[in-house]
């Protein structure tokens, strides 16, 4: 495996999505700012979401789909212009904005709607998405 997998985003054309691996010289530096905001995290400065590779890789690891959860996730917090640090309300509004996502791309929500109530405290419902739709 190399140590960073790069793309263009799926929802904003001109953000970098950077996937990076133990192997890459910057992965323990990476790695606490992965254990402080999770899987993945926007650098608003450099145009580029990062997604800590390693929960890809193993029996248990991630999917696909919920990559494209987690970038999806984050590109809501930039279009719902959340700065600075994140809020439970911000992350449950980044939710609601990656549903809208991934369904207009006609993408998984499996785990989104799997997870939401444990993210949240609350069941996940389409009704929700009025608290960010108008934003979106």
């Amino acid at each position: 495996m190399d140590d960073i997998f790069a793309y263009k985003s799926n929802f904003i054309p001109n953000l970098n999505i950077n996937v990076i691996f133990k192997e890459n010289p910057n992965y323990d530096m990476m790695r606490q700012i992965f254990d402080q905001y999770g899987y993945g995290f926007v650098a608003p400065e450099f145009k580029t979401i990062f997604i800590d590779g390693e929960v890809f890789l193993g029996e248990d690891g991630l999917t696909l789909d919920d990559m494209k959860f987690i970038e999806a996730h984050e590109v809501s917090h930039i279009l719902l212009n959340h700065n600075g640090p994140r809020s439970q309300q911000d992350e449950l509004e980044a939710d609601l904005g990656a549903y809208i996502l991934l369904k207009k791309k006609d993408m998984s929500t499996e785990r989104l709607e799997d997870e939401f109530e444990h993210r949240h405290g609350v069941p996940f419902s389409e009704e929700l998405l009025t608290m960010v739709e108008d934003r979106m």
